[in-house]
């Protein structure tokens, strides 16, 4: 076997694994990697939402800055957290915002630079990754606005999800809009199964396209 050969062996077998919505639930992330039997082989891609609502956002945070093979793209609770940061506001005591400065000590500017460094979306060429989706109306992922990469649902002016009306081959996969059950389209998948309310914590692994959910072992927090 030639030098070549082992080496599109070894690419074939990589594979992608893309994370629904954390929000601060280590314990339940831990048990989704494990089911998956993640290893550093593996690409992993964060739909974003890493933080915030959950019991410990800061665990998350220094599990996802240990992790080589980690890729992020930024939900619209990262960028809360960060903006605040980026304009120097102290979060109130007693917050999560502050418990979470507080667990990370002096590590937590290096965490927020950590943050500032995720992209507003992964195009992989095969597949996209983004927080919440897309204006469907606009073809070029790279002229959609940051609003609502971070937090489309139904577009302005349209009376349905964006997914519906989103006709492109390209899958988009996406977190931000919690449900009972991943949604399941030929081009858009969605992953956030509401884990921090009591849901599940949902993967997808590719390229089979194969899903993997564990239970959340308690709502952390009501659904607004």
């Amino acid at each position: 076997m030639s030098h070549h050969d082992s080496d599109s062996r070894i690419t074939a077998s990589r594979r992608t694994v893309i994370i629904g919505d954390v929000h601060g639930c280590i314990e339940e992330l831990h048990r989704l990697l494990d089911e998956i039997e993640v290893s550093e082989n593996d690409d992993l891609i964060s739909v974003g939402d890493l933080v915030r609502k959950g019991p410990d956002s800061a665990s998350v945070l220094r599990w996802a800055m240990q992790t080589p093979n980690l890729r992020c793209v930024l939900g619209n609770h990262d960028a809360r957290l960060l903006l605040r940061w980026l304009e120097g506001q102290k979060p109130e005591r007693g917050t999560p915002d502050w418990e979470l400065r507080r667990q990370l000590g002096d590590s937590y500017n290096d965490v927020m630079e950590y943050i500032r460094s995720w992209p507003l979306y992964i195009d992989s060429g095969d597949f996209l990754v983004v927080h919440a989706g897309l204006d469907p109306r606009i073809p070029d992922v790279r002229l959609q606005s940051p609003q609502d990469l971070m937090t489309i649902r139904i577009p302005e002016g349209m009376d349905s999800p964006w997914y519906e009306s989103y006709k492109q081959e390209k899958l988009v996969i996406f977190g931000h809009w919690a449900r009972n059950e991943p949604l399941i389209r030929p081009n858009a998948i969605g992953l956030d199964t509401g884990c921090v309310y009591g849901g599940r914590l949902t993967a997808l692994i590719l390229p089979e396209r194969r899903l993997v959910s564990i239970p959340s072992a308690k709502a952390y927090q009501r659904k607004d």
